[in-house]
């Protein structure tokens, strides 16, 4: 049956250079976890009994199919909804493509509806569940409920669909951290740029502006900032023995993000603007980004500095010692920003140096309104703005991104 679907493939080659440039990123591989055609991001998997009852169109459209399901991220998007109400509405929210080319043809039982074209799979997934009588919607789902081959107990098996799409998980099968769930983003956006090149260098079956449309409405949404973080902060820890290697197949997007499984001597450091300008519910947010930037990039030690006209205070806490990764000896609850007046960013570099404070790098955190005059430090800085216009009122150093 392998030869089938090895023929299919070669099909595809030849008649559509997008699909066939993005099938070729997933492995092949025969399995009895699926009644017909599933993919993770990393596999398409097939069960050789169902793909034996496929004419061969059917079997490349099936194909593509599952390559759509990876181009829109869909394996990354769950995020506890129920599992086979999700998968409906990924195949709603992609088979319309299949059917408007003319190079395709779904299998009988292939989704279709026209009210859901230019839809995401989270709009159609919320229309269909809005459309179940109260005794039929699904209960919420763990985020990891759902792998290869799972059926919910006591409950009627539903009838297979022509392609199913399982969450990624990582190497040793596990649910993806954010710095994982990252990195699968930028892969999965850089091999759609590349069929887009390859399509237009070999010329075999050129993808309508539809297509692109429905790719632009799919697209994940931003990368939070944090995780842009982490990607920022690799290019200075890299090459640290306590930091996984990274993604090689990752290198050719200028995005590379380690894997944070040991721990590292990493230090970093927060500054926060507590000027008056900064509310209560901005307090919150930035509590939160902390704490988010802690689970990512999980350092030995972080340091808080508070800062208006001058340096009110500072607080500092580590990793506790034989906790494992992640875990600190401090709650969100106990980060009490001091503060309230103006603005003004020296104070904190240079509290830095008179406290001889050790940093792999500097996070501040502020609106983005005030004045820099100090010279750049030796260590790295990000200014973490929450406008998304900063009106520095003098040349700064370091890099900027926008929180949200």
């Amino acid at each position: 049956m392998g030869n089938l679907m090895s023929k299919a493939m070669t099909q595809l080659l030849i008649r559509h250079a997008w699909f066939a440039t993005l099938a070729l990123n997933l492995n092949l591989i025969k399995s009895d976890k699926t009644e017909t055609m599933a993919t993770d991001g990393k596999a398409i998997y097939f069960n050789p009994t169902w793909v034996a009852t496929l004419a061969l169109i059917e079997i490349i459209s099936v194909i593509a199919h599952e390559v759509l399901h990876v181009a829109f991220c869909h394996h990354l998007r769950r995020n506890g909804r129920d599992a086979d109400l999700w998968n409906q509405a990924c195949d709603y929210a992609i088979n319309w493509i299949i059917v408007d080319s003319k190079v395709f043809r779904l299998p009988e039982g292939g989704l279709y509806d026209e009210r859901f074209r230019d839809k995401t799979a989270e709009q159609i997934y919320n229309i269909l569940l809005s459309e179940q009588t109260p005794e039929d919607q699904p209960e919420d789902q763990p985020e990891d409920s759902q792998s290869p081959g799972d059926e919910a107990d006591d409950a009627a098996p539903a009838k297979p669909l022509i392609g199913e799409v399982w969450d990624a998980t990582n190497e040793d099968g596990e649910p993806l951290n954010a710095a994982e769930q990252a990195a699968e983003e930028l892969k999965a956006g850089a091999n759609v740029s590349a069929a887009f090149d390859a399509e237009k260098t070999v010329g075999i079956g050129e993808s309508d502006a539809a297509l692109r449309n429905a790719l632009e409405v799919n697209k994940v949404d931003e990368i939070p900032w944090y995780e842009q973080l982490a990607q920022w902060t690799t290019q200075y820890v890299i090459g640290r023995s306590s930091f996984n290697t990274p993604n090689r197949r990752l290198l050719h997007t200028g995005h590379i993000l380690p894997s944070y499984t040991k721990e590292v001597d990493f230090k970093l450091v927060f500054a926060w603007d507590t000027s008056g300008s900064l509310t209560d519910e901005l307090t919150g947010l930035i509590k939160t980004h902390i704490n988010n930037v802690v689970q990512v990039l999980n350092p030995s030690n972080v340091k808080i500095i508070y800062c208006d006209t001058r340096v009110r205070g500072s607080q500092t806490f580590a990793r506790c010692i034989g906790s494992g990764p992640w875990a600190m000896d401090i709650e969100l609850e106990d980060i009490k920003p001091l503060g309230g007046g103006g603005t003004q960013f020296d104070p904190v570099f240079q509290y830095i140096e008179d406290e001889d404070i050790s940093a792999d790098c500097l996070v501040y955190f502020t609106d983005g309104h005030g004045s820099v005059n100090a010279e750049e430090p030796d260590y790295p800085v990000l200014w973490a703005t929450t406008d998304k216009t900063p009106n520095f009122s003098s040349e700064k150093f370091g890099e900027t991104i926008t929180i949200k």
